[in-house]
């Protein structure tokens, strides 16, 4: 009997660095016996095609995506089979028992990542503005804390995506409760692949499987003023620009040129820890009165943060706001400059092969003007170079 492990989010609790690592190392999982199958966006389609969801650009790939990466599984013989989606995390029972019905021969387990309070709901804010919304932090936060109060959607959205207790229950309905296997995100400051250590017990993978990639990958967050700026920006350009635009040009434009900025991190106000700490106090015990099997440290789940201000996430002064535009800005020169010179390549490459002639010549015509550009630059500083500007000059040429 083939094992699956079904990796179903939690959001934002490191299944990017997960996915990724399962995708890059896909060829040492089948030498181990393990089918990572069909690969990262397969496996995405899949559960949109299960649960319903669609994202524009991808509709015409999500019908069928589902049988078909049922269909990979279902063939094959090996050890066990890893299908890691955090969409799955929004799964209704009907679509859990489709799931798990589908491979009546396999013996399914479910492995659910969490991570503390203080930095899931940081990091929720920060990608509902990387997705275009236009909600302050105080607001958010407000939400979250009081789902029946504030911003209805916001508090929906929080408590169908970050609710473990909410999730595991509706997977538990399926599937045995000792199959439903718990990750813990480690602190701040934990050795660079204890997350990936953690799943790979919990996944019953060799624990040497990963290789050492992580030490080169690295996700890239934004500071306090460059969020501050995007949210900004999303007032004026979320409509004139589809959502997909819009993230295309967060996540490809602006993120990439953020590694190295100085700006005021997103941490959790001090305001709000002790919620935070009482909110992961009270998850701990249930999952300890529950006994479900975890991986890691369940007091990994009740932050210990040392706010470094006192300040609201969203407050932030005039002189942080233009830094913060400024690299923002600089981030979109740096990455339109280089789509310029992408389109220029493409544009160029039917250009047809130019003859040995054609090639001689225009060289020799850039080095003569390349020539004549330096002697002009230089013209001040070489009285050689500065007769021959003048003789150029009094040519008209």
């Amino acid at each position: 009997m083939v094992d699956v492990y079904l990796h179903i989010g939690l959001p934002k609790t490191g299944t990017t660095t997960v996915q990724t690592a399962l995708e890059r190392r896909s060829e040492a999982l089948a030498d181990a016996g393990v089918l990572y199958p069909a690969g990262r966006r397969a496996q995405r389609l899949a559960a949109f095609d299960l649960i319903g969801q669609r994202v524009e650009g991808d509709e015409r790939h999500v019908p069928g995506a589902f049988a078909r990466l049922v269909d990979e599984m279902s063939g094959f013989d090996g050890k066990a089979v890893i299908f890691s989606e955090e969409e799955l995390g929004l799964a209704r029972p009907r679509q859990v028992r489709r799931l798990v019905q589908s491979l009546p021969d396999h013996r399914v387990f479910v492995v659910i990542t969490v991570r503390d309070m203080a930095r899931t709901v940081v990091s929720a804010w920060q990608q509902a503005v990387v997705m275009g919304r236009t909600t302050t932090w105080e607001e958010y936060v407000a939400a979250v804390r009081d789902s029946r109060g504030g911003d209805v959607s916001v508090a929906a959205g929080s408590l169908t995506r970050h609710d473990l207790l909410a999730v595991m229950d509706t997977w538990a309905a399926v599937v045995p409760p000792e199959r439903i296997r718990v990750v813990t995100v480690p602190r701040r400051g934990a050795p660079p692949g204890t997350l990936l250590e953690r799943f790979a017990a919990a996944t019953d993978l060799p624990p040497d499987i990963w290789g050492d990639w992580e030490r080169t990958e690295r996700y890239v967050s934004f500071g306090a003023a460059e969020l501050e700026v995007i949210r900004r920006l999303n007032e004026r350009v979320v409509g004139p620009l589809t959502l997909r635009q819009h993230r295309f040009v967060v996540e490809n434009g602006i993120r990439p040129g953020m590694s190295g900025t100085d700006s005021r991190p997103l941490t959790l106000p001090p305001e709000h820890v002790a919620w935070a700490v009482d909110h992961g106090r009270d998850l701990v015990a249930e999952l300890r009165r529950r006994e479900a099997p975890f991986f890691g440290d369940l007091d990994d789940l009740v932050p210990v943060e040392d706010a470094a201000t006192g300040r609201r996430l969203d407050d932030v002064s005039e002189a942080e706001l233009l830094a913060g535009s400024e690299a923002v800005l600089a981030a979109l020169a740096q990455a339109y400059g280089k789509l310029a010179r992408r389109y220029r390549q493409i544009s160029q490459a039917d250009d047809g092969s130019p003859s040995a002639g054609d090639v001689l010549g225009s060289v020799s015509r850039r080095t003569t003007f390349r020539f004549k550009k330096f002697a002009q630059k230089h013209a001040n500083d070489n009285r050689l170079f500065a007769g021959a500007a003048r003789r150029y000059v009094k040519r008209g040429r």
